[in-house]
């Protein structure tokens, strides 16, 4: 979580700003408080009070936010907002006494400090105290001193501040949350193109074969932007990422113009590497056009050819019923970009089929045999001639 830890305290500037007609002197500030929150403010020596609309507070005052949000201007240009759980007293500096504070800078940068930590706005910066310091900037810079160390934390970064004099080496990728209003208000567009170019490239690495995009030729196919770029070689190439960032990182450092070719690539995967989201990056690297950054990625991926595999079992299906159409089926075609063409596949033969037996056993039927030619001799010879020569005696009347 961001969280300060220790008291943060605001430089107020005096002098500039008008309030209700009249201008505010020295020491003073204008609080105004969103309808239906619940603010309580004390004037020095006095206690806490609720209090409501536009009002003007002086020098050593102490606002707490107990629901809703309010907004309250140091003159100058300069103010900050509190929202529900912040405490903040107009000491000189302004302190943080309690969770966030949203600092926007005018005509001089805003300071923070806390102990003997002194943290200096100039741009738009969100503060938080809980149990650590956590300072992230959404515009402009902010500078960290604490125990005589010091960081500086450029835009869409942040750093935490575990206790007094501890900083880190470098700022981190500013973390921020959806839900977040501040968050929102000032990276509503960054969150939406982040969420965009991940689906993207998690879509692009998935279709591919394993193995692929792993050739500078690769991405030239895809990005014909990179032709012009003598810069790009394997060297460039970052050895861990998947296809689809090295495409999204790619498409960034082409759209982008802050230095060279090669010093854009090499920002664009330290920042992601350091756990950016793709948003941030492209917005580290002023990409202000977030649909032509998108269509570029697109118009990348449509152009890569795909080499479509049967689905697993296929070919061994196939098989069963035509070895010949299997081999051709396993066999991808000899043109296929990026592919090394297979041998050819032997269809393995196959064995006649066994003779199948009858579903019901049949008894073994006797031997048929023909009946007698009565033409031929045989033992019904004499009997057949003394019928013949009755009958003839008879017909002849003897």
């Amino acid at each position: 979580m961001r969280r300060l830890a220790g008291v943060v305290a605001v430089a107020i500037l005096a002098l500039g700003a008008g309030c209700s007609g009249n201008r505010m002197k020295a020491g003073e500030a204008v609080v105004d408080i969103e309808p239906g929150s619940r603010v309580l403010i004390g004037e020095r020596d006095q206690g806490l009070k609720l209090a409501e609309g536009r009002r003007t507070v002086h020098f050593g005052a102490e606002v707490k936010v107990l629901e809703g949000a309010a907004s309250i201007d140091l003159g100058d240009g300069g103010s900050v907002d509190v929202r529900t759980g912040s405490e903040v007293e107009l000491s000189a500096p302004l302190s943080l006494v309690a969770e966030d504070l949203l600092v926007t800078s005018g005509n001089k940068p805003l300071k923070v400090a806390v102990g003997g930590s002194e943290v200096t706005v100039d741009g738009v910066a969100r503060l938080t105290r809980d149990l650590a310091v956590s300072a992230a900037t959404y515009r402009g810079v902010l500078t960290i001193r604490s125990a005589a160390r010091s960081l500086r934390v450029p835009a869409l970064r942040q750093s935490d501040v575990p206790s007094l004099g501890v900083l880190p080496a470098e700022a981190e990728p500013l973390r921020y949350d959806t839900g977040d209003a501040w968050d929102r208000r000032f990276l509503s567009q960054a969150m939406d193109l982040g969420e965009q170019l991940e689906a993207r490239s998690r879509g692009f690495t998935n279709q591919l074969p394993a193995g692929s995009g792993s050739t500078p030729g690769f991405y030239r196919i895809l990005l014909p932007a990179l032709e012009n770029e003598p810069a790009f070689g394997a060297e460039l190439l970052p050895k861990d990422a998947v296809p689809g960032d090295t495409l999204v990182g790619a498409a960034i450092t082409v759209s982008g113009r802050i230095g060279t070719f090669a010093q854009r690539w090499a920002d664009v995967f330290k920042f992601r590497n350091a756990g950016a989201a793709w948003g941030l990056v492209a917005l580290d690297q002023q990409v202000n056009d977030a649909d032509a950054l998108v269509h570029t990625v697109d118009l990348a991926i449509g152009s890569q050819p795909v080499a479509f595999a049967p689905p697993p079992g296929t070919v061994a299906a196939v098989a069963n019923q035509s070895p010949a159409l299997a081999a051709v089926t396993a066999t991808p075609p000899a043109n296929t970009p990026g592919r090394t063409p297979a041998a050819p596949v032997t269809p393995a033969p196959v064995a006649a089929p066994a003779a199948e037996k009858p579903l019901i056993a049949l008894p073994e039927l006797p031997e048929i045999v023909p009946p007698p030619d009565p033409n031929a001799p045989g033992l019904l010879t004499p009997l057949l001639d003394v019928v013949t020569d009755t009958l003839g005696g008879l017909l002849s009347g003897g």
